[in-house]
């Protein structure tokens, strides 16, 4: 099994341990440098259509969150010009969503969809996510995280069971598991079979053909080896169960979806290793923080919450065990500014106008009409001239898949038939090398190698 003994160094962070972010995590997310996280284990809205209150007079008192989703309300502008520029199949699964089954789920996938994008570039090329939600949302996110992390990726899906009361008019079966959905970024991950094992329940050998065996000893039949691969029990199946919190616990804090320490210290041992980052983008009531500081971890963690800060501070001092300066537990509330990735593609095009400074979004509509603007409708591909802008589209001159930006500087316009060809792997000068060597191919005409050059660029 793939596994991280010599994994890759890490990106240099432009964050500290134990920083809880208050506000959207979507600026959060985009300020963090790339590569710099080893594990990402979050618990996300489930678009379950309904809103969700804390318990009144308990320790998170207050806490409260909408989880319905609308296509004109909450979709943003920015968020459909990133995934048409830097995730198009992602798009083109949300679209067909939207179409068949209806706009909320769309708009929710939308919305979940440009923060998993960001989560899967500040993950180390060795890192994992794993995305806990319920039967609500679960068949749409799972192909969502397929456009993005990659089906090849996908590592389990785990079905966390659990028990509690059903309505007594009840017309189906209970729903009582979630599932937790984990991706690796790449072909290598961490796993720490050894750190997650548990004892085998029946008494008897994971192999079989020995006799029972009571407790660790070595029983009658069973060789050293067995005996010693035995007691040190196995690795969990993908369905866990016996992992919950008792309603009048210690631990329970009374937030609306607060779920188990044990079930995240399992992630955080099986997919992390001691001093690296564990990021919670939807941290809520601070259960991954906390994981992640009982077994030695750093932590990130993001909430929209007012109380965040706070519940991370009383959860850290209940827990008798850790010796946590609480004083390093920063409540803040500016993005990082990424350190890694400051310049801009350098253009092979001097456009005839002022253009906004690299840093600055622009959306892809008014990048169309600059461009539009300065060269008028042609194809900066093949150059030809069309009767309206419609018939082109925003391409990148040095493509994204080679670290082309999405700025300005870095736009061009190109026609459907140079869009196809350039995919995410052609630069402008990689489309005319293909068109003045087999224009025919792509429908260009024999007219096409004097057309490319009198191009003026």
């Amino acid at each position: 099994m793939p596994s991280t003994t010599n994994p890759p160094k890490a990106a240099e962070p432009n964050f500290q341990n134990r920083t809880l972010y208050h506000g959207d995590n979507l600026p959060f997310l985009r300020g963090m440098n790339t590569g710099t996280v080893h594990l990402i284990a979050t618990d996300p809205p489930f678009n379950k259509n309904k809103d969700f209150h804390a318990t009144p007079d308990s320790l998170s008192a207050g806490a409260k969150f909408e989880d319905r989703w609308r296509w004109d309300k909450d979709v943003q502008p920015d968020w459909l010009d990133q995934l048409h520029d830097d995730w198009p199949k992602t798009l083109s699964l949300i679209n067909a969503v939207r179409e068949s089954v209806g706009e909320d789920i769309a708009a929710y996938m939308c919305w979940l969809g440009v923060r998993l994008m960001e989560m899967h570039r500040v993950l180390r090329d060795d890192g994992s996510l794993y995305l806990h939600i319920d039967h609500t949302a679960h068949a749409y996110v799972k192909a969502l995280m397929d456009t993005i992390f990659g089906r090849e990726n996908f590592r389990n899906e785990i079905v966390w069971c659990y028990t509690g009361p059903g309505s007594p008019k009840m017309r189906q079966f209970n729903r009582k598991h979630d599932s937790l959905l984990w991706y690796s970024k790449g072909a290598k991950w961490t796993f720490n079979m050894d750190a997650v094992r548990v004892p085998y329940k029946d008494g008897k050998p994971h192999t079989g053909g020995f006799k029972h065996v009571s407790g660790p000893k070595v029983g009658k039949n069973m060789d050293a080896e067995t005996a010693a691969s035995y007691n040190k029990g196995k690795v969990p199946e993908d369905w866990w169960e016996g992992i919950a919190i008792a309603s009048r616990g210690k631990q329970n804090t009374g937030y609306p979806t607060q779920k188990p320490l044990e079930l995240y210290e399992r992630i955080i041992k099986a997919s992390s290793n001691r001093r690296e980052f564990v990021l919670d983008p939807f941290c809520g009531c601070a259960t991954t923080p906390v994981a992640a500081e009982r077994q030695e971890r750093l932590w990130v963690g993001m909430d929209l919450w007012d109380g965040a800060h706070e519940i991370v501070l009383n959860r850290c001092r209940a827990e008798r065990t850790l010796h946590v300066d609480l004083s390093e537990i920063k409540r803040v509330e500016t993005p990082p500014r990424q350190t890694d990735d400051a310049k801009t593609a350098a253009p092979i095009l001097v456009l005839k106008l002022q253009v906004p400074e690299p840093g600055k979004k622009v959306p892809n509509a008014e990048m169309k009409r600059l461009l539009v603007q300065s060269y008028g409708n042609m194809c900066y591909g093949c150059g030809r001239e069309f009767d309206a802008p419609d018939y082109l589209d925003l391409g990148h001159n040095t493509p994204r898949s080679q670290g082309g930006l999405n700025h300005i500087s870095n736009r061009i316009l190109v026609c459907g038939p140079c869009n196809r060809l350039m995919s995410d792997t052609l630069t402008v000068k990689g489309v005319r090398r293909e068109l003045r060597n087999n224009p025919h191919t792509h429908g260009f005409g024999p007219d096409a190698q004097s057309v490319l050059r009198r191009l003026p660029f």
